[in-house]
């Protein structure tokens, strides 16, 4: 075997072991627990998905008197109506107090969609509800586009993966393995912005 072989053997081992590492810590953290909410917010944004995410949208909404709710990512197809209906909302609730976002395609246009409609209603708390594995990334790129909005997390349980028992099912595991790695991709991103704007200011 050559020297090269047994390198590059090596190094594969120590990504592995890297990736694996990093895997773990972060089906640690998006296990649900119970949110710490902030005693007001004056934006509830959710990004589309699961009906799952838009129940607890809708629910925050009815206990955030005042506050605006953004859906975003919404197919071009589903009609204010529709979505009322799928919903079960009021109409008075959905003319006063929702928004609906059809620009977003992926996680990084759903971060441009809220920092938009956040700038527009002069929001400066937000409380952003996906599902728990797609959290940490969400986060990562809202932040990215609204530095200057608090934003607080509020995770929701998948109807569909048991991220208690993720090893069991490999469809979970590809699922959640690969927005792992999306969220690195995110995380690294944002890490080299924040060092070209230090570099620039300096």
């Amino acid at each position: 075997m050559s020297l090269i072989f047994k390198s590059l053997i090596k190094v594969i081992f120590i990504c592995g072991c890297f990736w694996l590492g990093g895997f773990l810590t972060f089906i640690h953290d998006i296990q649900i627990t119970a949110p710490s909410l902030p005693q007001k917010v004056d934006g509830i944004v959710v990004l589309t998905g699961t009906p799952n995410r838009l129940k607890a949208g809708f629910d925050l909404l009815k206990e955030e008197p005042g506050a605006r709710l953004l859906v975003s990512g919404v197919n071009a197809k589903v009609t204010r109506e529709t979505l009322r209906q799928a919903t079960g909302q009021s109409s008075s609730l959905m003319d006063c107090c929702v928004d609906l976002g059809r620009i977003a395609r992926n996680t990084e246009g759903n971060a441009e969609e809220t920092a938009l409609w956040a700038k527009n209603h002069n929001i400066k708390e937000v409380l952003v509800v996906t599902s728990a594995y797609h959290m940490p990334r969400s986060l990562v790129e809202l932040r990215r586009k609204m530095p200057d909005t608090a934003l607080f997390a509020y995770p929701v349980k998948s109807a569909t993966l048991d991220l208690q028992a993720w090893w069991t099912n490999l469809r979970t595991f590809v699922i959640v393995g690969g927005e792992f790695n999306k969220y690195v991709f995110s995380l690294i991103r944002s890490r080299l912005e924040i060092a070209d704007k230090e570099e620039v200011r300096s």
